[in-house]
This record gives C-alpha cells, structure tokens and sequence, in this order.
C-alpha cells in the first residue's frame, strides 16, 4: 500500500498501530518516488534467507559492525521499520522521516545480524531523545535535509561487532563502487529478510543523478544528496531507510527515497552526510 502525502509523492507504507500516518491509501503506479521508511510495523519478516536488499545478497555477521536496526514499539512487541548508523558512543544516525513520535517509542539493536535470532554480540539501547534536522521537509521536492540524531540512554558499548564508522567529510567517491547495506524489503512490496543484506553499486555524480530522474515529479536532486545506480536490479528499498551506503571504510550517504517499486531503473537517493557535519557535531 502507498500512503499519499502530496500530489505525486509517496511514503511507502501501511497505516501503523502507532499512528504514524493518518493519510488516505491509494494505489500508485512504477514512476512514483518512495521515501523508504518501512512504515507498517505489522510487516512479515522472512525467516529464510534470500539472495537479494535488491539484487544483493547475505552480508557476513560482523563485516557491518556500524549499522543497527531501528525499531518501533507496538504493545509489548518491537519491530524493524528503519536502519541506523553508529556515530559515536552515544549517537545514531537514521533519516528525519523515520522519526516522528516519542523517543521512549524507538530501540536500537546494535551487533545483531538477523532480525529473528539472538546474535552473539546483539545488544538493544534506547533512547533519551532525538533531533531531526531542522530545515527537514517531507512535503518539499526531494525531502531535504533527511537526516536525524538519536541519544541512546546508555553508553554504547564497542566490541568486535559494535564500532563506529568514519562519516565522509567532502570526498567526491564519483564512479567508485560502494555498498549498501539494509534490512529492507527484497523486492518492492516484498517480504522483509531474516538476514543483513548488502549489495555493490556505483556512486553516480549528482548531474547524473538528476537527468536520470528528471522525468519524474518531485524527483529534485540537490546538494545534500548523494546518488548510487548500476542499473535494473539492484537498488535500496523501503526498511533500508537511515542505513548505511559506505565507500571503502567510509560512511558517505544515508538511505532516504527512490522509486516505489524498487526495481532499480532510478538512482538510490542517500542524504549526504558531508553535507551535515555541523549538524551532526551539534548532536
């Protein structure tokens, strides 16, 4: 289901137990363009593994010790709506459109590789509270500035599986292939998977960016974007939201919107963390 937030524009998403969204549902055709927040936190977890975040395949535990898998509570139960990324000891990183109600309502789990199974160094944090960019706007062309901060209760402890990772601080990683990596849908409108999936995938400049995605309202590529696109097949999808795109050992984008069928025909648009640096140091 596709919930309608303006002409054009669509989250994707079903009506949450915790209210996320009011709005009306409507079917939507390949060409919309999708924020991907995994917004129904009823959604089906696939308990096999499967070869594809899209077109991508089974990340190895440990190799991704910076991402974690925000959740959102319903009743006494939690469920995988958004990825995260470790800044520091005391801060994640997720999309601004991920957010929206208390901080007491959100966990983190952090060193876990499989969304059904206890992992050996798997361990959940809460949240005194959060921070979405201030200039954040879900309804405007492109949402910009989709990035937000989260302050964990606790301190985060470190381990082998559990570390922070080097944001980006202005590289141009043009033509370089990075990875993405999420607990996202494997197809659009598809299950979730058990396992963390990441996938290979060319860093496009945003020029590019733009002209593959001019035919497309709404679509606006800005400065605080970043675009990754191999071509169909391979793409984030809707769950992957504020995970992690990495270039060799660096984190240089977060996972914000694309097109709602997730087939990969459109370039994967991540919020450029270069771009937040003051933001990010103000957390």
């Amino acid at each position: 289901m596709h919930v309608q937030f303006a002409a054009g524009l669509y989250k994707y998403g079903v009506q949450t137990p915790l209210g996320t969204s009011t709005a009306t549902s409507t079917t939507a055709d390949n060409n919309m363009i999708a924020l991907f927040a995994l917004l129904a936190l009823a959604a089906s977890v696939s308990a096999e593994t499967d070869t594809k975040i899209v077109g991508g395949s089974d990340a190895t535990y440990g190799d991704h010790p910076y991402i974690g898998s925000l959740q959102a509570r319903s009743g006494t139960s939690w469920y995988h709506i958004c990825g995260a990324v470790i800044y520091n000891q005391n801060t994640i990183v997720t999309a601004a459109h991920c957010l929206g109600n208390s901080a007491s309502s959100y966990r983190v789990l952090l060193g876990n590789h499989r969304l059904n199974n206890n992992d050996a160094h798997q361990a959940a944090y809460t949240f005194s509270g959060y921070t979405r960019h201030p200039n954040y706007n879900g309804n405007a062309a492109g949402y910009p500035n989709d990035i937000a901060c989260m302050k964990t209760s606790s301190t985060i402890s470190f381990n082998s599986h559990v570390s922070a990772i080097s944001f980006d601080n202005g590289g141009s990683w043009a033509g370089q292939s990075c990875v993405l990596s999420g607990w996202g849908r494997l197809t659009g409108g598809g299950s979730l998977p058990n396992t963390l999936q990441k996938v290979s995938i060319t860093k496009i400049t945003n020029s590019n960016c733009a002209s593959r995605w001019a035919s497309i309202s709404g679509a606006s590529i800005n400065s605080g974007h970043i675009c990754f696109y191999t071509g169909s097949g391979i793409s984030a999808c809707n769950g992957d939201s504020g995970g992690p795109a990495t270039c060799g050992n660096t984190l240089v984008g977060i996972t914000s919107w694309g097109i709602s069928n997730c087939s990969g025909s459109y370039p994967s648009v991540y919020t450029r963390v270069s771009q937040f640096q003051s933001f990010l140091n103000s957390c």
